[in-house]
């Protein structure tokens, strides 16, 4: 049987009899003593306990509110940078709505990967929809679910589009390889482009409106068989980095 149990009773008892022994003078001197040394700094511990406590739930209540306002902020940051993206959009919307969608993840491998958003059938999103960024072309919608879609980005080897130097008018295709370049190919030899022009969609595209940004040239080569130029596109929209697109709802053609 533990010895424990009976350790409390004991100097419980031992203090009464030392209370008892003496005259009066004697135990309130006893009693002013044990007040200071052990009842007074019993009492102070537990008040300090109890004040620890207090401040442990202000604590506590403080770090909720603070949690609060940080994800508040949160959110109008991200409603700003929402707004900012759609007042970036640089073409006429007259005959042409968009829809804002978010960025949840991909599909595929690095080079071939496609994007996926927050917006499927439930808004309205068809396959073959054009998608952009406040930057530049973004790529197109080739599947879509009641909740979200797929897009094929100009990032990927499959995605070709026709585009132009609006400088000169000279067109050609734009194209990604297995290795990331994007270029615009199929331009022919001779043709008036140069570094640092300026590439946009062209009037030969049904999928983008003419004349959205694209990016710009930034090396220019001939092809093997020396009968094309191939210019190298520096893209203004970084796929990588894209947070938030829009997927255009075509109104009417934009080219035939």
């Amino acid at each position: 049987m533990s010895i424990k149990r009976y350790i409390m009773p004991a100097i419980l008892v031992v203090f009464s009899i030392a209370m008892l022994i003496g005259d009066q003078d004697t135990r309130a001197a006893k009693a002013a003593f044990f007040g200071k040394s052990i009842f007074f700094p019993f009492v102070s511990s537990l008040k300090t306990i109890e004040s620890n406590r207090s401040l442990s739930e202000d604590n506590f209540i403080l770090r909720d509110r603070l949690t609060q306002s940080t994800l508040q902020n949160l959110a109008l940051q991200n409603q700003l940078r929402e707004y900012t993206g759609v007042a970036t959009i640089s073409f006429n919307t007259e005959d042409t709505e968009f829809e804002l969608a978010e960025v949840i993840g991909y599909s595929g491998q690095f080079q071939e990967r496609n994007l996926i958003v927050n917006k499927g059938m439930a808004h309205n999103i068809a396959p073959g929809s054009a998608v952009i960024s406040g930057n530049g072309i973004v790529g197109k919608i080739i599947s879509v679910t009641e909740t979200y879609s797929i897009i094929l980005p100009f990032s990927n080897p499959r995605f070709q589009v026709p585009v132009m130097v609006p400088r000169t008018g000279v067109q050609g295709i734009l194209q990604s390889d297995v290795a990331g370049i994007i270029s615009m190919n199929m331009v022919k030899l001779g043709s008036e482009i140069a570094t640092g022009d300026t590439i946009v969609s062209s009037n030969l595209s049904r999928l983008f409106p003419k004349g959205y940004p694209v990016g710009t040239i930034n090396r220019i080569k001939e092809s093997s068989d020396n009968l094309f130029l191939s210019a190298e596109i520096s893209p203004f929209t970084l796929v990588e980095n894209l947070e938030h697109v829009f997927i255009l709802k075509e109104r009417k053609n934009y080219g035939s």
